[in-house]
């Protein structure tokens, strides 16, 4: 029987077809990547910021703190007992005039208590009318920076207190007892009495220290005392000369900025009047002070050992620049010995370069590099200006110098607009602020009044072209 054979059929898959992309979603991803672009570019090549150069006054008025230096004698008590005074705190006094006088038999101190207890309604309104004025005067002149003024201040007030108490007892005692006596010490030479020690007292302006003028370790103590003293215990202090000093401590550069001048300009603790005088120089073991002699104002300061001193110079103008302009640059420090005129140039700005032929001879040739000052010692030189392998000859000489081995100077400048580039111009700071400086104006190589820099000095490097 014959077999039947079929035939396989085969199965037929069909593919999806692929779509592809328009037209118009190409031109979209296009335009996508291009607006993608723009914006990077934009937000990484943003025009810089501009700023105009200004001309502006300054002035270089500065404090400093001056020691008052006078010739001081202490006055000690010659018994034990209870001080009565009979000169008030800074007034003057002759010789051979009573100062004070010792109680020894107890009156007076019990009578000083009594006023302490109950004087307040003895006092007249003329003694509160000082009391005030005084209080006045103190908070006219404060200043929180000063606050140790404050410990002075209640100082002086007690003082004052003190003195008003002793004579409301002096006259309470005198006329209540006939027994009462008093050992009244003299003056042994006219002159000013005040009632402190410091320690000061022996201070000559030949053996100034920085440590004197540390205001934070000065101590004062009052003299005056409405208890018994002690014989040999200090009591009060005269001050018998009218000639005195003022020794101030400065800085190196605050000292050769005064020093400028013959005369120096100040006012002392901002008073309204301004002094101007003659002083020593003095130049101690790496520190600087000047000492200012007076014969006179002794008694305005006569409780005073510290004095604020402002000096005042006249006013300046320069031209003001941002801060966030300055940059600065890496300059080669060539010696001038090895400047010389160009051809028909008497002008020392050329240098002769050493040249080598191919033969091995050499020859010279004169170049003109960017020389931005120079200095006795010195000539500070743009290193894009000129071969960092030159060989420089001396005019006249067989003297060389290789470029290579050049000291670099770091200048200060700002990035001037010029020519659609960024150019490199110097500047010297006169005064420098958080914001703003003030620089020398008519420098070479210097910017001038209306040139236009860069706000951010470092948004840009040297030559790069500014589109604008």
């Amino acid at each position: 029987m014959a077999t039947i054979k079929r035939k396989k059929q085969k199965t037929k898959i069909e593919l999806p077809k692929l779509k592809m992309p328009g037209f118009g979603t190409f031109l979209f991803a296009f335009v996508f990547i291009y607006i993608l672009i723009r914006v990077v570019a934009y937000v990484n090549d943003s025009d810089p910021i501009i700023f105009t150069v200004e001309q502006s006054t300054y002035d270089t008025d500065f404090t400093a703190t001056g020691l008052a230096v006078r010739s001081e004698t202490v006055i000690t008590a010659s018994a034990t007992g209870t001080p009565c005074y009979y000169i008030r705190d800074g007034e003057k006094v002759s010789k051979g005039a009573n100062i004070y006088a010792i109680d020894s038999s107890g009156s007076m101190q019990a009578a000083m208590s009594d006023m302490q207890e109950n004087g307040s309604a003895l006092l007249t309104s003329a003694d509160y009318t000082s009391l005030n004025n005084q209080i006045k005067m103190f908070k006219n002149g404060f200043s929180a920076s000063n606050f140790g003024n404050v410990y002075n201040f209640k100082t002086s007030i007690d003082n004052k207190l003190l003195e008003l108490y002793e004579e409301l007892a002096l006259e309470q005692v005198s006329n209540g007892s006939s027994s009462f006596s008093l050992d009244a010490q003299k003056a042994p030479f006219s002159g000013l009495v005040t009632y402190y020690q410091d320690g000061y007292e022996s201070v000559d302006v030949k053996n100034l220290t920085p440590e004197l003028f540390d205001k934070t370790v000065y101590t004062k103590q009052s003299l005056k005392s409405d208890g018994q003293v002690s014989a040999g215990s200090a009591v009060c202090k005269l001050i018998n000369d009218e000639e005195w000093n003022i020794a101030i401590s400065l800085s190196k550069d605050e000292f050769d900025k005064v020093t400028q001048n013959e005369y120096a300009s100040f006012t002392i603790n901002n008073s309204s009047r301004k002094i101007r005088s003659t002083y020593d120089k003095i130049e101690k073991d790496g520190h600087y002070y000047i000492v200012v002699s007076f014969n006179k104002y002794i008694a305005q300061y006569v409780n005073e050992r510290f004095l604020d001193i402002n000096f005042m110079f006249e006013e300046s103008s320069g031209l003001k620049i941002p801060a966030s302009s300055v940059i600065t640059k890496d300059v080669y420090m060539i010696p001038v010995d090895y400047l010389t005129g160009g051809s028909g140039d008497s002008d020392l700005t050329h240098f002769n370069q050493v040249t080598y032929g191919n033969s091995g001879s050499t020859s010279i040739k004169q170049i003109s590099p960017i020389i931005y000052f120079t200095d006795k010692r010195f000539c500070y030189v743009d290193p894009s200006s000129i071969d960092s392998d030159a060989v420089l000859q001396k005019n006249n000489s067989k003297d060389t110098f290789s470029v290579a081995t050049a000291a670099k100077y770091t200048m200060d400048g700002v990035l001037c607009v010029s020519r659609g580039t960024a150019e490199f111009r110097r500047i010297e700071v006169i005064v420098s602020g958080d914001d703003y400086s003030i620089i020398k104006p008519d420098l070479s190589y210097g910017i001038s009044r209306y040139d236009r820099i860069l706000l951010d000095g470092h948004s840009m490097k040297e030559g790069e072209l500014i589109y604008q």
